[in-house]
């Protein structure tokens, strides 16, 4: 049986990408095309991914990214990623550092759809899907929500059913 729908290979190509997003109970990295070596030296900012041995502060390399160039430790921006990292905490059962290589993924998966998402914007809307003290599954997150916005589900209607809500014609989410 041959099967030619761009659904359905939008679906596949969904389900083969989950897999590299599915849960990280050992924190294994990324698929081998996101692997990038950085040696001692190169920019914090240009790094793909943080490797598990990797000593760079998530919020630093967060905040250098979103600058588009390395940034200091006592920069505002740092800063500012450190208390959005320090309030998602208490709401995945991942590390800062699971969190930050899992929303930079998710943008990178996004992006290659043609869907403009960062990495900040994702960690809010996964924030408010999981109640403080939750401990929620960042991954099992960033995995369902790219499989719905492939699916054609806009941003609202994607984290609405991520919330169990449907939506109306008119945008609003309802329970």
């Amino acid at each position: 049986m041959r099967t030619s729908s761009p659904s359905f290979a939008r679906v596949l190509l969904g389900a083969v990408l989950a897999f590299a997003l599915a849960g990280c109970p050992g924190e294994r990295e990324p698929e081998r095309r996101e692997r990038v070596a950085t040696p001692a030296g190169d920019s914090v900012a240009g790094k793909t991914w943080l490797q598990p041995t990797d000593d760079t502060a998530p919020e630093l390399w967060l905040a250098s990214r979103e600058a588009g160039g390395d940034v200091t430790v006592t920069d505002p921006a740092t800063k500012n990623w450190r208390g959005i990292l320090d309030e998602v905490d208490g709401r995945f059962g991942e590390s800062d550092r699971m969190i930050a290589n899992r929303a930079v993924q998710l943008e990178t998966m996004l992006s290659e759809i043609g869907i403009r998402e960062s990495a900040r914007e994702i960690i809010a809307d996964f924030s408010g899907l999981a109640a403080k003290g939750s401990r929620a599954g960042f991954s099992d997150l960033c995995q369902h929500y790219y499989n719905l916005r492939v699916q054609g589900r806009d941003r609202a209607a994607a984290l609405a059913a991520l919330r169990g809500e449907s939506v109306s014609t008119t945008g609003a989410a309802t329970p």
